[in-house]
């Protein structure tokens, strides 16, 4: 299994992805604040802020009425343009529920910037995170590409591929990655 939330405990990882985040909000990216998305968001989206001087705020999942009853902290740009930043894209769902909040507080979410797209958003669940909101999505890598890496350098089993080609194929999804689209296994 693989944890994304580990990469900011593997300093030489967590440097190269740093970078690489703090690169695509600066040159990809039109939102003049990074929001980090509870809870390893946070931390993401603080690194980018300072390596690329970015205002940077943070968004609750859900209120916490002994800490703040605010959804957002910080301080909002005059043009609330916002780019919402997280380790994960899974299904989307945090970042719908983000998204909504953010609307609701009056921002123009701009841009989304994952660490790992996992690809796995489902046609059934309506729209794919970039479309329903009219937004661009970043991912720095997506499930397709480590799947890739793992299968060039031996670091998958057969098994560990078919489960995963028969997690993807369960339903219909809107970027169904090219290792679970068949073939792979008649290939290794």
């Amino acid at each position: 299994m693989f944890d994304v939330r580990k990469l900011l405990s593997e300093p030489e990882p967590y440097k190269y992805i740093c970078n690489r985040m703090a690169e695509v909000v600066q040159n990809d990216c039109s939102g003049s604040a990074v929001v980090g998305l509870a809870t390893s968001g946070i931390a993401w989206a603080a690194v980018a802020g300072y390596l690329t001087d970015t205002p940077v705020l943070y968004v609750r999942k859900k209120k916490e009425p002994n800490v703040s009853d605010l959804y957002l902290e910080g301080t909002l740009p005059p043009d609330k343009k916002i780019i919402l930043v997280d380790d994960l894209l899974f299904a989307g769902e945090s970042k719908n529920e983000a998204m909504e909040i953010l609307q609701k507080e009056g921002c123009i979410v701009t841009d989304i910037v994952v660490v790992v797209d996992r690809q796995i958003q489902r046609k059934k669940d309506g729209p794919s995170i970039d479309k329903r909101w009219g937004i661009k999505l970043h991912s720095l890598i997506k499930m397709s590409e480590v799947v890739e890496f793992m299968i060039e350098n031996n670091q998958i089993t057969e098994e560990q591929l078919a489960r995963l080609i028969m997690d993807y194929t369960q339903f219909e999804r809107w970027d169904l990655p090219d290792f679970a689209k068949g073939g792979v296994l008649d290939e290794r």
